[in-house]
């Protein structure tokens, strides 16, 4: 609700703010499915927030298939009360920026390594005497960089760990949003991920700082080899509670879909402010439904399928159309095919 000449309005999408907290719920739901015992669960869950989280290292190894859900149900739940206490509207790109953090937190994100850089936006907005608001996204964005954190936290020698830890958290927080307002203006908003590209520019110049100091960087490597039946049944239901919201919403014939694909998905198009909620979340489901199709054709039946599909899900609240989506992995199915065989 806004706002507007002494009255309240509201906004499109009011709704979807219901959308993360039931995905957050039912994030909690699998967690204890997959590990019932609440103090095995909670060791994991410490497991995931105090050891190193770089690509690739799966949470699911470190803690547990439970204690990963777990992970990305509190990270996902306080991400929604954080926009929700901001006051800020429930867009397609509220939307796409909560399915990131819940993604992510089962890649790399956890309490423990977002909070510096969260406190680090807080700060870059008090600098500038803005509200904290206009920032929100952009930081929840920025914690991307969240491995970095973790590193220290793991790498640097005991009594000055966590020193190390929030002093980077807090300059990547800090750093990040003045980064991303420039990296817009060489994409042209052609890129859906700008503080991605904003933070690999960041992240770049940190780990050559620690390497200049001598500092090695290690591959994480690991996928989880269990829990797949499980993850599968909950991204199949993830894709059915979006597509069932967005029916109701609105969105109930391919005449109402097909508005989407008239957008080209050039950053910004948020699709629950140009054609409503109920065609933005059946857009999250078909294009989410393609990748975990993609994923599932391939025999992908690890925990990645799960991240995927995360991944797309979040495109479809903001800038890409399933067509579009379609087009992309049909192109990749292609090249695949016709990729020369090494000689030998």
């Amino acid at each position: 609700m806004v706002e507007a000449a002494g009255k309240r309005v509201k906004l499109p999408g009011e709704r979807l703010f219901h959308v993360p907290l039931a995905l957050a719920a039912l994030l909690l739901v699998f967690a204890v499915i997959a590990q019932p015992y609440p103090a095995v669960l909670l060791k994991g869950f410490w497991e995931i927030q105090i050891n190193e989280t770089g690509l690739i290292t799966d949470p699911m190894v470190t803690g547990g298939v439970g204690a990963a859900l777990l992970n990305a149900s509190v990270v996902l739940l306080l991400s929604t009360l954080l926009v929700r206490r901001m006051k800020l509207p429930f867009t397609g790109a509220a939307m796409a920026c909560l399915f990131l953090m819940a993604g992510f937190s089962l890649l790399g994100k956890n309490l423990l390594n977002i909070a510096p850089i969260v406190a680090g936006g807080w700060l870059h907005a008090l600098y500038r005497r803005d509200s904290f608001a206009k920032y929100v996204y952009l930081t929840l964005y920025g914690t991307c960089l969240a491995p970095m954190v973790s590193f220290l936290l793991v790498r640097v020698r005991p009594g000055f760990r966590w020193l190390a830890m929030a002093a980077c958290g807090l300059v990547i927080g800090f750093l990040l949003p003045a980064i991303a307002r420039f990296t817009t203006r060489i994409h042209q908003g052609y890129n859906l991920y700008n503080v991605g590209f904003a933070a690999g520019i960041l992240g770049l110049g940190i780990a050559s700082v620690l390497k200049g100091f001598g500092v090695e960087f290690a591959d994480g490597h690991g996928w989880s080899q269990g829990g797949h039946v499980l993850l599968c049944v909950l991204v199949a239901v993830v894709l059915l509670m979006l597509l069932c919201a967005g029916v109701l919403s609105g969105c109930r014939s391919w005449g109402d879909y097909k508005r989407v694909l008239r957008h080209s998905g050039r950053a910004v198009a948020d699709f629950v402010l140009l054609d409503g909620p109920g065609l933005a979340l059946v857009n999250m489901a078909l294009t989410g439904a393609i990748g975990f199709g993609y994923l599932l054709a391939k025999g992908v039946q690890e925990a990645v399928a799960e991240k995927g599909l995360l991944g797309a899900l979040t495109g479809g609240a903001a800038s890409a159309a399933g067509g579009i989506t379609a087009a992309i992995f049909l192109g990749v199915v292609v090249a695949l095919i016709f990729k020369p065989k090494p000689k030998g």
